[in-house]
């Protein structure tokens, strides 16, 4: 009886127990869930991904366009027209666009028919130089090359001459000057109207001061200013 009792025990104790494979089946699960539950992008394809769009943009920017240079070839025709105006800023700018094609002699030249030049009246070897007692003279040529007779006003304020000595204004043609101050010349085509000016070596001053000023020996240089003086050459010189 003892025997058949605790034989009774020993299956009931077995069939209660979970067996080797449903214990296998919940480890793996387990070990499943574990894995499933911590997924990641490798870091590698989101860097990738943000270089490829960095690299691609650069490339879709416009090259630069044709307008800038049109613009710019723009700013040279009116530097060249300042150019012409001379000192006065803006006035050659303003005087070339505003002077219409001449219809009859009394007219005003356009600045682009008129060609200014500008030199020492006598060379004096590879460096102009004037000794003591010799005053400097400069002779301008104007000449028309246009069709059409017009005037040209070549007077000193109109065709102005100035010399400085480095930062120093020394000498103007248009300081100190009475009434009308025009030189007005109606030049054919092809014609050219020529004058000289001298320089007596003594400052000029726009308050008309009565005392004159000699200069002293050194380093000087003149050059033209006015609406068609565009084109004429500075020149530099020496006095003793």
């Amino acid at each position: 009886m003892l025997a058949a009792f605790l034989a009774v025990i020993a299956v009931l104790a077995y069939a209660c127990s979970p067996s080797a494979g449903e214990e296998g089946q919940q480890n793996q699960a387990g070990a499943g869930g574990d894995t499933e539950a911590s997924p990641s992008v490798p870091p590698e394809e989101d860097s990738e991904s943000g270089n490829d769009e960095e690299e691609t943009e650069p490339t879709e920017d416009p090259s630069p366009s044709e307008e800038p240079a049109e613009d710019a070839e723009g700013g040279g025709e009116e530097a060249d027209g300042d150019g012409d105006g001379g000192p006065d800023g803006g006035s050659g700018e303003a005087g070339g666009s505003e002077i219409a094609a001449p219809e009859s002699a009394e007219d005003p030249c356009r600045p682009q028919d008129v060609v200014v030049s500008f030199d020492f009246e006598e060379k004096k070897g590879e460096e102009q130089q004037y000794p003591a007692g010799v005053n400097p003279s400069f002779v301008v040529e104007a000449v028309n090359t246009g069709e059409q007779t017009c005037t040209v006003d070549v007077g000193p304020e109109a065709l102005e001459m100035v010399i400085t000595s480095g930062q120093d204004s020394v000498y103007s043609t248009s300081h100190c000057r009475k009434g009308d101050t025009s030189d007005e010349r109606q030049l054919d085509h092809g014609r050219t109207h020529r004058y000289v000016i001298d320089w007596a070596r003594e400052r000029s001053f726009s308050d008309c001061r009565g005392t004159a000023s000699a200069v002293g020996s050194g380093w000087y240089h003149a050059e033209l200013g006015g609406t068609y003086s565009g084109g004429a050459d500075d020149l530099r010189f020496r006095i003793g």
